[in-house]
């Protein structure tokens, strides 16, 4: 069989190669087997059934998205963090309610990061049911969007306003904003998680935070 032509596969090789990454890394990052990687890449190996997976294998080594905006992200290697289906009021790493555990890549920072399932539409269309929100307890800015929480209950808006005049806004215009008097901010979004077709994942990187200018762009 003559050596496939996709240059697409080089620039994976080549990506790895330039991050020390190896393919059972990747494999994991995209939800596949990584033996699928080994022949997907090997010259002589076999082709998966959708192609736009090399294209997601780069985006997922480059970094595309976000980081486009010439952001400085200092990567340092991953870590493991844990997703949480229902986060009650405290600190989120305090408590047994671990639905699963998801390897991130890292940049360096000392903040705790988290992840939280969302539920609705209230953050459409950048955030969707399923989608795994990631957050670090880092100190928020106005028109952050954020993970609150009062009194057992929490939420994911952007935070809006000054003083007693701060409020909290949904990306979707069907949904009123309302007070955030009584609201604490638990941690700042920083990644969102997506599962798409065959289980693909994608991580889209929101370093500086997710802000609601950024509310209309599609990611």
């Amino acid at each position: 069989m003559p050596v496939n032509p996709d240059n697409r596969i080089r620039t994976i090789e080549s990506l790895l190669a330039k991050y020390g990454l190896s393919n059972r890394w990747l494999a994991k990052k995209i939800g596949v087997n990584h033996t699928s990687i080994n022949s997907w890449l090997a010259p002589e190996g076999s082709r998966p059934r959708d192609p736009g997976v090399y294209d997601q294998m780069i985006e997922v080594l480059s970094g595309q998205g976000p980081l486009e905006r010439n952001l400085e992200v200092r990567r340092t290697g991953v870590r493991v963090i844990p997703i949480y289906a229902g986060i009650p009021a405290g600190n989120p790493t305090s408590h047994n309610m671990d639905l699963d555990y998801e390897e991130v890549l890292d940049w360096g920072s000392d903040f705790e990061r988290w992840g939280r399932i969302i539920n609705g539409y209230s953050m459409a269309n950048i955030l969707l049911p399923n989608d795994i929100a990631v957050f670090e307890d880092r100190r928020f800015e106005i028109g952050d969007v954020i993970h609150a929480y009062n009194d057992g209950e929490d939420c994911v808006k952007a935070i809006r306003g000054k003083g007693e005049d701060l409020q909290l806004y949904s990306f979707n215009e069907d949904y009123e904003p309302f007070s955030a008097q009584g609201w604490k901010a638990k941690g700042v979004l920083v990644q969102r998680i997506r599962r798409g077709a065959y289980g693909i994942k994608s991580v889209t990187d929101f370093p500086h935070g997710l802000k609601w200018a950024m509310r209309n762009e599609s990611f």
